[in-house]
């Protein structure tokens, strides 16, 4: 095989990648919502309501110290501190989405329980929204002392590289981010194998796949924030 036509495949394949990246960035909320929609249609199979449901896994898992705070924003389900953030229609819908983000969401109150992952990156997101405000300036600031030179060029060059080191944190963060959901989803199939198994504990499973890679879709849209490619994202949200 020529050296042109290992290039031409390798360039091929870099553009192939590029594309799929960038169908995630763009496309992967849109499937998430979609697929929410269509699981939150199915009924499931169990006496339990979603509310009690939570009371069976905070008195089993968590000693009923886990408060529960109705929300009215739609996908705004969270934990945070103790507390889980829950839809009104998460809460007193019997359907496989309710129980699924109840999952989830106790599976973040389970790594809260048993480690410091989520203060930890609830510190670097902290400290990432601060350098985040001094990112652009610098790389402007850099790029122009950059181009003036003399003297100027070694502060160009330091300002561009803070620049360059906000930019690789915050996709650091978006990697721990993954990390931690994924965790919170492995946590969440063991709390739903309490009331489901065969078809309905293979749609929760997949429904949590589909939220997962909204965070791929994140880490891309964050990725490729320079090109102008993908839709508009946070860097350290």
């Amino acid at each position: 095989m020529s050296n042109e036509l290992i290039i031409i495949i390798c360039i091929i394949g870099v553009a192939v990648l590029l594309c799929l990246m960038l169908a995630v960035a763009n496309f992967a909320g849109e499937k998430f919502f979609e697929k929410y929609r269509e699981i939150d249609k199915i009924e499931a199979y169990t006496d339990l309501s979603p509310f009690e449901y939570f009371n069976f896994l905070n008195k089993k898992y968590f000693n009923g110290k886990i408060q529960v705070i109705p929300i009215s924003v739609l996908a705004g389900d969270a934990y945070g501190k103790g507390k889980l953030f829950l839809n009104t229609d998460t809460l007193n819908k019997k359907s496989l989405a309710s129980y699924t983000i109840i999952s989830h969401e106790l599976g973040h109150a389970k790594q809260d329980r048993d480690g410091k992952k989520l203060k930890r990156l609830h510190f670097l997101k902290k400290m990432g929204r601060f350098l985040g405000l001094l990112m652009f300036p610098s790389l402007i600031a850099g790029v122009i002392l950059f181009f003036i030179g003399d003297k100027l060029f070694l502060p160009g060059i330091f300002l561009l590289a803070t620049a360059g080191l906000i930019f690789l944190l915050a996709l650091i963060i978006k990697l721990i981010t993954i990390s931690i959901e994924k965790e919170a989803s492995k946590n969440a199939v063991e709390f739903l194998k309490e009331i489901f198994d065969g078809k309905q504990l293979k749609q929760c499973k997949s429904f949590l796949k589909d939220a997962k890679l909204t965070y791929w879709a994140d880490f891309f849209r964050t990725l490729f924030i320079w090109t102008a490619l993908s839709k508009q994202t946070k860097l350290f949200n």
